[in-house]
C-alpha cells in the first residue's frame, strides 16, 4: 500500500479542541475593534494586600505595571489565546490529567493574593505561550469548584456568606474566566474565613457564667480573628509559622521579677506568657480546625493558666502539651481537607458527561464509590482503592488523549489545499479528495486504538469493463504512481499542520500500491461527478495559527 504512518506526541493542549468541529467559541475577534484590557481599581486592592503576596509570582502591583505597559506591545501577540472560547474537548482533557495528579499542585497557586490572580494571568499572556495560561486557568477553577464541594457538605451556619457558584470555564474567554476566577477566589476566603471563626468562638465555657475568663479568652482568640481577617481580605492562611500580631506582655527572654527573687526566672511563667503563646498557637491553626478538636487545647491553655499561681512548675508542661495536640489535629485536618478536595476533583472527572462529539467515556461506579467515601469521610482510599480510581481515570485520560489528537489532525487535514474533508460516522478515520484529483482519488486518515496516525492513497475499485481494458488498468498504473508522489507531498506538509495543533508526528512514507476501497458517504457525489463536493473548503490560516507558528518558530 502507498502511505505513510507516525507515532504521536500531545506536546501542547490548546484551548480551542472540540470533537465537533469549529463553532462560534473558536471563532476569531477583530484585533483592531478590541478595547485595552482595563487595569483600573487593581493598583488600590494591590496596596492594600502587596504586605501578603511575597510569593514566587512576584508582587501584583509589579505584574499589574508590567501588564499595563506591555500589554499594548504585545496585543498582537496575546489576543488570540486570550479571547477565544475554551472548547470542552481541551477543558475536558486538562481536567482529567490534573486529577491524575491531584489537587496538592494546587495549592501554591490558590493561596495567591485574588488581585494578584488577575495581574498575573494579564502577565503570562504577554509571557508565555496562550496553551499555558489556559492551562493554568483551567487547574485553577478545578481546584476552587473542589473547595466549593467540600464547603458544601456542610450547610450553612450563623452569618456565613452564600457558596459560590462553581467556575465553568468552558466557552469562556481568557480574560474574563480570569475574573471570575479571582471573583470566586475571593468569595470562597470569606465563606472559609467565616466558618473558622464560628469554629473558634465555641468554646468549651458559657461566657455568661464566667465573665472573667470571657475576657481572657476574647484577648486570646484575638490574633486568631486577625489571621482569619487577613486570609478573607486576600493574605496568607493561618499557619503555625506566623508572628503574632500584637505583643502581649514580656518577651521570652524578659525576666519576671518573683522568678528573679528565686534566682530561677527561666523557670516560672506568667499569665501573660501563657496568653502570647497560647493565642500564637491559635492563630496558626488550619482554616479546616474543628472545634471539637480545639476544645483539649482549649483546657490545657486553661490549665496552664491556673497553674501560674497554684503550680508554676506545670504550666510548661500544660502549654506543651496544647502545642502537641494541636499539631496532631491540625495534620489530621489537613490530610482530611486534601483527602475531600482530592476525591471531589476526581469525582467531578468521573461524573462528567463526554464532551460532544466523542462518544460515551467508560463508567466507573467502583472508582466513585470509593471517592463518595473519601469525600464523606476524609479518609484518602486505601491502596488497592487508590488503583481502583487511577485506573479508572487513566482509562478516561487515554479516551480523550484519542479523541483530542483525532481532533487535531482533523483540523490540521482542513488546511490542506483546496479539497472536502469527511468524517466517518465511527471517527475513526476521515477522507479528503483535493480539488485537483477529479473524485476518483482521495487521502484516507485514521487513528488507531494506539494513538498512531496512518494516511493511505485510496481509489475507488475499477468496474468490471475498465478491469478487462489493458490500455485502461495501464493508465490507471500511471495516474496511481502520479497520485502517490502527490500524497506524500500532502504528508510532508502535514508534519507541520499537526505541530501547529500541538502535536508531533514524524511521519514515514512507504512507496506501495494504492489502496481501493469505497470513499466516505460525502465523497460519493464527488467520486460519480468527477468534481470534489464542498469545494473549496479551504480553511484560511487564523491568527491563532499564525501565533502558533510565530511560537514554533521561535518570532
Amino acid at each position: 500500500m502507498s502511505g505513510a504512518y507516525a507515532g504521536t506526541d500531545l506536546f501542547a493542549v490548546y484551548p480551542d479542541v472540540s470533537a465537533a468541529g469549529y463553532g462560534q467559541a473558536a471563532a476569531q475577534p477583530d484585533v483592531a475593534s478590541l478595547a485595552m484590557p482595563d487595569t483600573s481599581g487593581l493598583s488600590d486592592m494591590t496596596d492594600a494586600v502587596a504586605g501578603h503576596a511575597t510569593d514566587a509570582a512576584g508582587n501584583a502591583a509589579d505584574a499589574v505595571s508590567h501588564a499595563a505597559n506591555a500589554v499594548g506591545d504585545q496585543l498582537h501577540d496575546m489576543i488570540v489565546p486570550a479571547l477565544i472560547g475554551l472548547a470542552d474537548l481541551s477543558g475536558a482533557l486538562l481536567v482529567t490529567r490534573l486529577a491524575l495528579r491531584g489537587t496538592m499542585v494546587l495549592a501554591a497557586f490558590n493561596n495567591k493574593v485574588a488581585v494578584e490572580q488577575e495581574a498575573l494571568a494579564r502577565r503570562q499572556m504577554s509571557l508565555e505561550e496562550g496553551s499555558d495560561c489556559w492551562r493554568r486557568a483551567v487547574e485553577t477553577a478545578a481546584g476552587l469548584n473542589a473547595r466549593i464541594t467540600v464547603l458544601g457538605l456542610d450547610g450553612p451556619g450563623p452569618g456565613d456568606p452564600p457558596l459560590p457558584a462553581p467556575v465553568q470555564p468552558v466557552g469562556v474567554p481568557l480574560d474574563l474566566l480570569w475574573k471570575r476566577l479571582a471573583e470566586t477566589e475571593r468569595a470562597l476566603r470569606r465563606v472559609e474565613a467565616q466558618r473558622a471563626a464560628r469554629a473558634s468562638a465555641r468554646l468549651p465555657f458559657q461566657h455568661t457564667e464566667d465573665p472573667g475568663n470571657a475576657d481572657w479568652y476574647d484577648r486570646l482568640r484575638a490574633q486568631r480573628r486577625a489571621a482569619l481577617l487577613r486570609y478573607a481580605e486576600g493574605g496568607p492562611a493561618p499557619s503555625p509559622g506566623e508572628a503574632p500580631a500584637a505583643s502581649h506582655g514580656r518577651s521570652r527572654g524578659e525576666s519576671h521579677p518573683k522568678a528573679a527573687a528565686n534566682g530561677a526566672e527561666s523557670a516560672v511563667l506568667t499569665e501573660e506568657d501563657v496568653l502570647r503563646e497560647g493565642a500564637r498557637l491559635l492563630a496558626g491553626l488550619p482554616l479546616a480546625f474543628t472545634s471539637e478538636s480545639r476544645e483539649p487545647i482549649d483546657d490545657c491553655l486553661l490549665e496552664a493558666r491556673r497553674a501560674v499561681n497554684r503550680r508554676p512548675s506545670a504550666v510548661r508542661r500544660y502549654l506543651d502539651e496544647a502545642k502537641l495536640i494541636a499539631h496532631n489535629e491540625s495534620e489530621r485536618a489537613r490530610r482530611a481537607e486534601s483527602a475531600r478536595r482530592d476525591a471531589a476533583l476526581r469525582l467531578d472527572v468521573l461524573r462528567a458527561p463526554a464532551p460532544e462529539g466523542v462518544e460515551p467515556l467508560p463508567d466507573a461506579p467502583a472508582a466513585v464509590d470509593v471517592l463518595e467515601r473519601a469525600l464523606r469521610e476524609g479518609v484518602p482510599p486505601s491502596a488497592a482503592d487508590e488503583r481502583t480510581v487511577r485506573q479508572a481515570l487513566m482509562a478516561r485520560s487515554a479516551a480523550l488523549h484519542r479523541a483530542y489528537l483525532v481532533a487535531a489532525l482533523r483540523r490540521a487535514t482542513e488546511r490542506w489545499g483546496e479539497g472536502s474533508v469527511h468524517a466517518r460516522a465511527d471517527a475513526e478515520h476521515w477522507d479528503f479528495a483535493p480539488a485537483a484529483w477529479g473524485g476518483r482519488y482521495w487521502l484516507r486518515v485514521r487513528v488507531t486504538a494506539t494513538g498512531q496516525a496512518r494516511v493511505f492513497t485510496m481509489r475507488r475499485p475499477p468496474t468490471p469493463e475498465e478491469a478487462a481494458d489493458p490500455e485502461t488498468v495501464t493508465r490507471w498504473k500511471a495516474l496511481d504512481a502520479e497520485r502517490c508522489a502527490e500524497s506524500r507531498a500532502y504528508v510532508d506538509e502535514l508534519v507541520g499542520l499537526t505541530e501547529a495543533e500541538g502535536v508531533r508526528a514524524e511521519f514515514t512514507w512507504t512507496d506501495s500500491q494504492v489502496l481501493t476501497g469505497e470513499p466516505a458517504p460525502g465523497l460519493t457525489d464527488s467520486a460519480r461527478t468527477g468534481r470534489p463536493a464542498n469545494t473549496p473548503s479551504r480553511r484560511p490560516v487564523t491568527r491563532q495559527q499564525q501565533y502558533r507558528r510565530r511560537d514554533r518558530d521561535g518570532g
